[in-house]
């Protein structure tokens, strides 16, 4: 009977710890950094998503256009004339590297260097891991973003958005 106090107090930091990390992954990271990697993701991965991080300017152009509709209509237009879904243009982000270039109160400059992969499904990546088949595509571009209702955005021209 003398262990029980000791595995309740055990028990509770267990808890307790558990309660701070859960609390810690769900907070927000608004860093520039990290709404980068978070655009860049959406992005590669041709999701409706992506439009939460563009600012204003970048959203719709001067007629009012929608640049992610467009640009995700452009991209089903092209898998169609190729053959193929939308789903076979997803492009994977294996690797994220970040570079803080330029930083103010509200704008920043962020350098990304990505490599994706097809993201067909997980068994192409495993069979083409195994037999070499896969192919990397590397990007490097400077990303501006600005504060929007205190967010960090992206700015107008992000890799191959239409601006």
């Amino acid at each position: 009977m003398d262990k029980s106090p000791r595995l309740i107090l055990l028990m509770a930091a267990l808890m307790i710890g558990l309660c701070l990390h859960t609390s810690s992954v769900w907070a927000k990271d608004d860093s520039p950094t990290q709404v980068v990697k978070d655009f860049t993701k959406a992005y590669y991965m041709l999701e409706p998503s992506m439009a939460n991080f563009l600012s204003q300017d970048a959203k719709t152009n001067e007629n009012g256009v929608d640049m992610v509709d467009l640009y995700l209509r452009l991209k089903n237009r092209e898998a169609y004339n190729r053959g193929y879904k939308l789903s076979y243009l997803q492009m994977k982000p294996i690797l994220m590297k970040t570079k803080v270039l330029d930083l103010e109160d509200s704008s920043a400059q962020v350098q990304i260097e990505v490599t994706t992969i097809r993201s067909i499904n997980p068994l192409y990546r495993i069979v083409g891991f195994v037999f070499s088949l896969l192919k990397e595509h590397k990007v490097q571009d400077t990303i501006t973003l600005v504060k929007e209702d205190g967010l960090w955005k992206i700015g107008p021209g992000a890799f191959n958005l239409p601006s």
